[in-house]
């Protein structure tokens, strides 16, 4: 039987790949089979690769040349296998533990809300930025006597822009955040999306190791916080709030359309949204 490889390659989103490598995975994990990963190219690398960010359980083991009859799976190239949204939670909490090494302790209040929204790149082409005030709301319509509301975003622009507006409209919310105006502007991935409102962006491709190490570090940390979260307000037009929607325990809501999908329907991969897969 040949090996099984996921290639993390040098291109795209750090969720957008862990996608295809949860579909991946999930295949190995149903046919009883180790996965190997081959992530020395890998954009968001520091000095390992996914071990960086991610601890490695016994299912995961790094490719060698060594290794004979491999089949290699990448980003949008995955094992035909058809998978409910049940299969994508299990295996992704099965998955995706943050190492405990990058992880900060923030000082934020035993009970929070949140608020995720993301600038950047996304806006340039996949997305239209959803008004401030549709997240703010549709947080007030779920938050309770929760009076604490925790704000992120790849761009630090916005997060500003949520503190304005809770402020300008006299909302009765303390916001916490990570971010400062090293990170104005919000993620490019790559190097060739630097034209209009990101033209001045440093991309990833751009960064140093120590950069993109900090860079995507600041985004777990992130994630890590809002799960601890009661509720969570976001978009479904990302991969990050998607991977909230799976991964998290908690509320998660959305500001554009009801995704309130039954569990044990086959759909498509959630890097293409939350699609039932008709058969």
């Amino acid at each position: 039987m040949p090996n099984i490889c996921f290639d993390f390659e040098n291109e795209n989103g750090f969720f957008c790949v862990f996608w295809f490598f949860l579909q991946t995975y999930i295949y190995c994990r149903k046919s009883n089979k180790v996965i190997y990963i081959k992530d020395d190219k890998w954009k968001f690398k520091c000095e390992n690769g996914l071990d960086d960010y991610i601890k490695l359980n016994s299912n995961i083991k790094k490719w060698k040349k060594e290794l004979n009859e491999t089949i290699f799976y990448t980003h949008m190239n995955v094992p035909d296998i058809i998978l409910t949204l049940n299969d994508y939670i299990h295996y992704s909490k099965e998955l995706f533990t943050i190492k405990s090494d990058i992880l900060i302790n923030y000082d934020l209040p035993d009970t929070y809300n949140s608020i995720f929204l993301r600038g950047g790149d996304k806006l340039l082409y996949e997305s239209k930025q959803i008004p401030i005030s549709y997240y703010v709301n549709k947080l007030l319509e779920h938050s309770g006597d929760i009076k604490n509301v925790f704000v992120h975003s790849d761009d630090n622009l916005l997060v500003e822009n949520v503190k304005q507006y809770i402020k300008n409209n006299s909302i009765n919310l303390h916001v916490y955040n990570i971010t400062n105006c090293d990170s104005n502007g919000g993620t490019v991935v790559m190097k060739r999306l630097k034209y209009g409102q990101c033209k001045n962006i440093k991309s990833i491709d751009e960064m140093t190791n120590t950069e993109v190490k900090e860079h995507t570090s600041l985004m777990l940390n992130a994630i890590e916080l809002m799960r601890r979260s009661k509720n969570v307000v976001t978009s479904f037009d990302t991969n990050v709030s998607r991977f909230m929607k799976v991964n998290y325990n908690c509320n998660v809501y959305t500001v554009n359309g009801n995704y309130n999908m039954e569990a044990d329907k086959n759909i498509k991969n959630p890097a293409y949204g939350f699609t039932y897969i008709i058969t």
